[in-house]
């Protein structure tokens, strides 16, 4: 999805020393793709396989942005060689990848730590004790 071009700033952002953690990545990743998208779009859209940049402009613009920022993060995921994940805010950043594979070392990894894992709990129904009913 990403060109060579994209890698590259990829490389760059990350070799800058302005990203020192996976939340900074993040974040650091939405400025970007916000600033691009209301003043250079032009630009952004080197950062993509024209392929792609012709599907993501055809999608409405919420989930096109969504899209750029995900392929974004796993851009910044392969550039540093797919890392075992190491605590809660890289397993949450490979889940924004939203990658299988990803997904699936996410899903392992929150086996052995449950109460690190980034998923977000589903609420539980309890029954209502039986003499609640009187």
């Amino acid at each position: 999805m990403l060109s060579p071009k994209g890698r590259e700033e990829i490389e760059r952002l990350l070799e800058g020393g302005l990203v020192h953690d996976w939340g900074e990545a993040e974040t650091t990743l939405r400025n970007v793709t916000r600033m691009l998208l209301t003043t250079r779009p032009d630009l952004l859209r080197l950062y993509f396989t024209p392929e792609a940049w012709e599907q993501i402009t055809a999608w409405p613009q919420k989930k096109a942005a969504n899209a750029i920022i995900a392929a974004l993060r796993t851009g910044v995921v392969d550039t540093l060689g797919r890392p075992a994940i190491a605590n809660r805010e890289q397993a949450r950043f490979y889940l924004l990848c939203f990658q299988d594979d990803l997904t699936e070392r996410v899903d392992a990894w929150c086996r052995e730590h449950p109460e690190e894992c980034p998923r977000r709990s589903r609420k539980r129904t309890t029954a209502l004790p039986d003499d609640s009913y009187t």
